[in-house]
């Protein structure tokens, strides 16, 4: 698919630029010379970059990844719900 009809950029050229390192539309104006001319294909290709609807780059500040999860806790004696299987039992200090 065309996103700059005026200089004949794909989609796939503006996502190489993109997992290439660009992340700006400045960078993809550089790189390939996208919203050069007329300037309606902007927008589109700004959702290319990371952040933007269209990204294949993940934005690793998004991530949310708790440190050090809480461990589950039975009390001693007691079964899961709806387990068949053994249950470790935690000690609480």
């Amino acid at each position: 698919m065309y996103i700059c009809v005026c200089n004949a950029i794909t989609e796939r050229q503006v996502r190489a630029s993109v997992d290439a390192g660009a992340t700006s539309l400045s960078d993809l104006q550089f790189e390939l010379g996208v919203a050069t001319c007329c300037g309606c294909c902007a927008a589109t290709a700004a959702e290319y970059l990371p952040g933007g609807c269209c990204s294949s780059v993940c934005d690793v500040r998004s991530i949310a990844v708790p440190v050090n999860p809480p461990a589950a806790m039975v009390e001693p004696g007691a079964s899961a719900a709806n387990s068949s299987y053994p249950v470790i039992q935690v000690a609480v200090a």
